[in-house]
């Protein structure tokens, strides 16, 4: 018996528990694997360049024939769900995305599906969004690693506000506004 990790990169396919999630993989995509056990088990899914920039889009692999869902930012607060079936369905902006993948028999003649989650992490100066493209890929997109762009300590009294705070004005936005809603 050959025991084989649950998450790998092999002959340029993602295979997670013996399925294949993306084929097409390019060589600078790397898989880190997780800590986790059984079936709860996850990977570090990163792509090497060979220069430093503000913006990076990376292939991470094709995406056919397996049903997904995803969340995406629509507007700069708001985000909504999407489903299909290729990386080409995949929109802009997708923060999480859920792949299901094709059925098998399980234990007792059963048919099982697996989820996946994709879910764009920040890293450094980076942030993470995952789109597709008119080949079907899947693509990873990391920004605002600019040495231009400067770090700045936010006053603590952000601290304060949440999300409903700042979404009760949507892009109107005042001095007042805030003061008010503050009492």
């Amino acid at each position: 018996m050959t025991v084989t990790p649950n998450i790998s990169v092999n002959d340029g396919k993602l295979v997670v528990h013996g399925k294949t999630i993306l084929t097409g993989v390019p060589d600078n995509v790397v898989l880190t694997p997780g800590s986790g056990r059984g079936l709860m088990t996850g990977a570090f899914v990163g792509a090497t360049a060979s220069r430093s920039k503000s913006l990076h889009v990376f292939p991470m692999g094709v995406l056919e024939g397996l049903r997904f869902m995803c969340c995406f930012r629509f507007k700069l607060w708001w985000m909504t769900q999407r489903m299909g079936t290729c990386g080409k369905d995949v929109p802009l902006e997708t923060q999480f995305m859920l792949i299901e993948s094709k059925e098998s028999e399980g234990q007792g003649g059963n048919l099982s599906n697996n989820l996946h989650c994709l879910l764009p992490l920040l890293e450094g100066q980076f942030r993470a969004v995952l789109q597709g493209n008119d080949k079907n890929e899947i693509e990873i997109c990391l920004e605002s690693g600019d040495n231009a762009v400067e770090t700045t300590k936010l006053p603590s009294f952000l601290d304060w506000f949440g999300w409903c705070t700042w979404d009760a004005f949507y892009t109107d936005v005042t001095a007042e506004g805030v003061e008010e809603g503050l009492k």
